[in-house]
């Protein structure tokens, strides 16, 4: 999928002049050559396919990967891909990035055992333990981890019992992520067929997924037509046509599949602020992208967004209750020109999590 853990898993391999072993590399997802990536790509399970059993598949595609992992003496996992670290010949040298933590086996398996059928919930319930239980003595094999926020440092230490993570934060290309000029932006505008003006629209750029909220987002500009609200979305986005219908007949509400990911710094820059509410956010790249754009970030009052935005400053807080409300409140409360004037401390806040940080950060550990 195209998400900030996946552009920043080629990001650190840059930085680290690896190899990257994945699943599977969609068509749909970042075109790595074309980031300046050069190095070495393997596929471990080239025909992964969606849903519990593709799943399992793929966490045993890992399981034996022995064939790659016996070529290097150092390996960083991230994700589902931690399952290789059984198969490490002896004295490599592991490491484990968690851009998060597997939520649906710890404070939100209740929430994901409701979607079950009922007949299947002891199933799910017992199938939920034995992987929890593997993810920690996976977690435990594993030298050195790394999170990305302090409440996934204090997630790694209460649930899985790795006081020991070291905390760094995932970053943003602030060379690619920039401010841009009003005329840069209409060219790239017209190039999508996005027919809004420059500085004329709120936009959303998480998946169009329930976790990030996004009908919350919808509600409120429905209750808004005055305001417009951009929301971008990619092919594999899993509740795409849920949110689609719900904003179907809504003329300010504006749906765009990215032609070019290229220019997403550059609707970013057109816009008048961005709107990322997702639950329990582990890090949302979305708010830093948009403060290296330049643009404040209408953002929930939950877990990172606490310790990303200045409130005031570089975006506005809002309350999870009634957030919807909550959301109209500021579009039509908060004048465009008092977002605009946000501009230079945006940009300052989003130098704490630049490439170059992240660069320095990481070689302290993986030399």
């Amino acid at each position: 999928m195209k998400g900030w853990a996946e552009r920043m898993n080629i990001e650190i391999a840059k930085i680290l002049d690896a190899d990257i072993a994945t699943a599977v590399w969609s068509w749909e997802c970042y075109d790595a050559r074309s980031m300046w990536y050069i190095w070495e790509i393997f596929e471990v399970d080239p025909d992964f396919q969606r849903g519990m059993i593709g799943f399992l598949r793929m966490k045993w595609r890992f399981y034996q990967t022995r064939h790659i992992t016996a070529n290097y003496d150092s390996i960083l996992f991230s994700n589902e891909a931690i399952t290789g670290v059984w198969k490490t010949k002896p004295n490599t040298k592991t490491y484990y990035y968690a851009h998060s933590i597997s939520r649906h086996l710890f404070d939100q398996r209740n929430q994901y055992l409701a979607k079950v059928p009922f007949l299947s919930r002891p199933f799910f319930l017992l199938f939920s333990i034995f992987l929890r239980y593997l993810y920690k003595k996976e977690l435990s094999k594993i030298d050195t981890i790394f999170v990305n926020s302090e409440a996934n440092k204090r997630r790694m230490s209460e649930w899985c019992g790795r006081s020991d993570a070291v905390l760094i934060y995932p970053s943003v290309d602030t060379d690619q992520f920039d401010i841009f000029s009003e005329t840069s932006v209409s060219q790239i505008l017209a190039i999508e067929w996005i027919m809004l003006q420059s500085k004329q629209y709120y936009l959303s750029f998480s998946r169009l997924t329930h976790a990030k909220r996004i009908d919350s987002i919808i509600r409120s500009f429905q209750q808004t037509p005055e305001k417009n609200i951009l929301i971008l979305y990619g092919e594999n986005d899993s509740q795409k046509d849920e949110f689609l219908y719900l904003g179907k007949w809504y003329p300010n509400i504006i749906f765009h599949k990215l032609i070019d990911n290229n220019h997403l710094s550059y609707i970013i820059s057109g816009s008048i602020a961005s709107i990322c509410v997702s639950k329990y956010e582990d890090f949302g790249m979305v708010a830093i992208e948009s403060m290296a754009c330049g643009i404040p970030v209408i953002a929930v009052n939950e877990w990172w967004y606490r310790e990303s935005i200045w409130e005031g400053k570089t975006g506005y807080l809002v309350d999870p209750e009634n957030l919807e409300q909550n959301i109209t409140s500021i579009i039509q409360n908060i004048d465009p020109d008092t977002f605009r004037a946000m501009e230079a401390d945006c940009r300052r806040r989003s130098l704490d999590f630049s490439l170059q940080q992240m660069n320095i950060k990481i070689k302290q550990f993986i030399q």
